[in-house]
């Protein structure tokens, strides 16, 4: 008479296909190549396990069980093989012992273990006087020292995928660094119709959506679309800049031009005339005191492009809230400006160093321009980008009244100011990127920008 059970297999190791192959690598597993020991197959193992997507806590399963494994055990006709129990596992991963069984299943469904089960199916082992191993029933490694040459593999191509990825992105950098240069370049010289701000917008989201991507081919073709981006934007704001330089000698030729005596009575950085006093006194008192009545270079700029409070407060409302309607005078907007460099951690000495080049007016607005742009998102070191104005301001090339009137386009520019707050401007990171992508494309068939 046949006996019948409903669960014959209750209370022993689940045998399925994860475990079959895992017996498969196991079996075929003829010892590692000469030279090669328990150090090389561990170390190849946790050089690959990052681009398979094992976890951390099964390579920290595996590296204690190869605690218990020596030289030996890898040679051809060996079977790498330990004994521990499950107990003593747990206090070394200082885990539960149900944990640890749930480890081990895992590693066998990687198939990175297999199990060679006794009789009673206990765990235990004995070794010779010489380290070999005589007779064992337990945990084996031989899948690992079977997958050593996949792991090498691996491991290789994951360096040399990562090392692209990285100089990927480095050119991303270069490349939104770049556009960055021609935005701001396109604000100083007010230059219409560049679309430089859209472009990098458009370079930020990009950055954001490559950060974490891993795929080589899309992260390359999307830099080498910016890139090309990047050729096209510099080659319109180079042909605006060029077809307004002849304006700019005109009126520098203008300026220059002899208009008589009077012309020359006419001093360039006071509004008084010296006095005879003046002129028989000390040549070096009297350069003190014509550069202490002066305005700076910057200064001039922005009184030469109408930029007074009113303008400043019309511009930068959010941010001269608290110096209430009226006629306004710049001494209260020097005073706001000092306090937002303190409360935006601008350092003290790049207040008072652009106070020394731009005048304190000129320092006012240009920590007023610096504030806003930060609060919007273009600046990340308020400080920083202030010392870089000064710097420019010291070479005579920061022209505050053109970023002004930047700031006043972009004010008016409703596509711009809903990108800002978000009320229609797209919301998705992949959307602009395919976007860009579209864009790109029409670049490259020369039928847009």
């Amino acid at each position: 008479m046949m006996v019948r059970t409903q669960k014959p297999g209750a209370g022993f190791r689940r045998f399925d296909v994860a475990a079959a192959h895992a017996d498969k690598l196991a079996g075929a597993f003829t010892g590692l190549p000469e030279g090669r020991g328990t150090g090389h197959v561990l170390a190849a193992f946790k050089r690959a396990a990052c681009y398979l997507e094992i976890p951390p806590s099964i390579v920290q399963l595996i590296d204690v069980l190869f605690s218990w494994t020596k030289r030996e055990d890898w040679a051809p006709g060996r079977s790498p093989i330990v004994w521990p129990r499950n107990e003593k596992l747990a206090r070394k991963l200082g885990l539960q012992v149900r944990q640890v069984q749930n480890l081990l299943d895992r590693a066998v469904a990687l198939k990175l273990i297999s199990h060679r089960d006794s009789p009673n199916g206990h765990r235990g082992g004995v070794r010779t006087e010489d380290g070999h191993i005589k007779w064992a029933y337990g945990i084996l490694l031989s899948p690992i020292g079977a997958r050593y040459d996949d792991f090498i593999k691996i491991a290789a191509q994951g360096a040399a995928e990562e090392e692209f990825i990285d100089q990927c992105k480095r050119r991303l950098a270069s490349t939104r660094r770049r556009i960055a240069t021609l935005a701001q370049t396109a604000t100083d010289n007010g230059l219409e119709g560049t679309k430089a701000d859209e472009e990098y917008e458009l370079v930020l989201m990009a950055t954001r959506q490559m950060r974490k991507m891993r795929d080589t081919r899309m992260f390359i073709d999307c830099v080498e679309r910016l890139e090309e981006r990047a050729i096209v934007l510099e080659q319109v704001i180079a042909a605006h800049l060029l077809s307004a330089e002849p304006q700019s000698l005109s009126a520098v030729h203008d300026n220059n031009a002899c208009k008589g005596v009077a012309a020359y009575t006419h001093s360039t950085t006071t509004n008084q005339i010296p006095t005879a006093k003046a002129v028989t006194s000390s040549g070096l008192a009297r350069e003190s005191s014509r550069r202490a009545r002066s305005l700076t270079e910057v200064e001039e700029d922005l009184d030469s492009h109408g930029i007074d409070p009113e303008f400043i407060e019309a511009i930068v409302p959010d941010l001269c809230q608290d110096l209430g309607s009226g006629n306004l005078k710049w001494g209260a907007v020097v005073a706001l400006a000092e306090g937002l460099a303190t409360q935006n951690s601008i350092h003290p000495q790049a207040w008072r160093e652009a106070c020394r080049l731009m005048g304190e007016r000129g320092a006012a607005a240009s920590v007023l321009a610096t504030i806003h742009k930060y609060r919007a998102g273009e600046v990340r070191r308020p400080g920083a980008y202030l010392r870089g104005m000064s710097a420019r301001a010291a070479k005579g090339e920061l022209h505050l009244g053109r970023t002004f009137h930047g700031l006043k386009d972009l004010h008016r520019s409703p596509k711009m100011k809903s990108f800002h707050i978000g009320s229609d401007g797209p919301q998705s990171v992949g959307e602009i990127a395919r976007r860009a992508m579209a864009q790109a494309s029409l670049v490259l068939s020369g039928r847009s920008l």
